[in-house]
């Protein structure tokens, strides 16, 4: 596959969640770097890195992507020629897709004990991260019901709903505005995350925040599911997380005339919203943030 036809694939949202779409990101690099062979060390390091950044534009708010493919790109520079390079870029992209895949695995085991038997869970969206905790919890002999929105424009929760259904967890499925309606009978918020920021926003899927506020406000438990290769080193040096707008059509094929439609992807929940985010490293406060970022690319080998 080419690296055109790998950003359509992520842009169009036929990959979809953080790490699927880290993976196939790296899978696609990997490719690239096997299907030619380079004599010159910069001409290599020019081509994969344009490579790179046209992958990571496909998707903005997306900084696992970013992450994974920095990795093998800052690796690839440090060989003395071009074979050198492409043989420590391979290497880099094993490594980060291992970690990406033992991740979720540690993550799990974290956050199934966190699950309350013979408790309700409210959820957005679909995050694979936040389905194998609960797949996992309920065969694992723990009994709940899971709450899940539509979450337009995409109805990305009819995903999670079919697939916790698949294998008997039993689903409530609400529209997004129903989320204070019933947030009282729900004892944990668990969400996904596609990106945490150094001061310990959390970024996901639109509707999000409001999600967790009414959490807040209705004294409901509310928690993050987000692996470590997902938090963004780019916001220690204040960035801030880019957004995502996409194509209004997904919200209104033809509005009127005189009509704008806005279509955010992501929003951002403050970190006074969330009691505590399950990880690969632990159960951690929003507020350590910065800290897990420090941990996970700067002091462990230098990533």
């Amino acid at each position: 596959m080419s690296i055109s036809q790998a950003y359509q694939r992520i842009k169009s949202l036929k990959v979809q969640g953080a790490r699927n779409i880290a993976i196939f990101g790296l899978d696609t690099i990997a490719d690239f770097i096997n299907r030619k062979n380079w004599k010159k060390k910069d001409k290599f390091l020019l081509d994969l890195e344009r490579a790179i950044t046209r992958l990571k534009s496909a998707r903005p708010t997306e900084p696992g992507l970013r992450n994974a493919l920095n990795y093998v790109l800052k690796q690839a520079k440090k060989g003395e020629d071009a074979e050198e390079c492409k043989k420590l870029a391979i290497e880099a992209y094993k490594a980060m897709k291992k970690d990406i895949k033992e991740s979720l695995k540690k993550l799990v085991s974290v956050g199934v004990r966190r699950i309350p038997d013979d408790g309700v869970i409210f959820t957005h969206c679909h995050s694979s991260t936040v389905t194998a905790i609960l797949k996992e919890a309920w065969k694992e002999g723990k009994r709940f019901k899971v709450i899940t929105t539509e979450t337009r424009p995409k109805f990305q929760g009819r995903v999670t709903a079919k697939e916790l259904a698949k294998v008997g967890i039993p689903v409530i499925h609400i529209v997004d505005s129903a989320a204070r309606f019933y947030m009282n009978d729900a004892d944990l918020v668990l969400v996904g995350g596609d990106a945490v920021t150094a001061d310990g926003f959390l970024i996901n899927k639109i509707g999000t925040s409001q999600i967790m506020l009414v959490a807040k406000e209705a004294r409901t438990m509310a928690s993050a599911a987000v692996e470590t290769f997902k938090f963004d080193p780019g916001t220690l040096a204040g960035n801030w997380e880019p957004i995502e707008m996409r194509d209004p059509k997904e919200v209104w094929e033809n509005p009127p005339k005189g009509v704008k439609v806005l279509n955010p992807a992501f929003d951002m929940t403050p970190p006074n919203y969330i009691d505590f985010m399950i990880t690969d490293v632990g159960i951690v406060h929003p507020y350590e943030a910065r800290t897990v970022i420090l941990d996970k690319w700067f002091r462990e080998g230098e990533q």
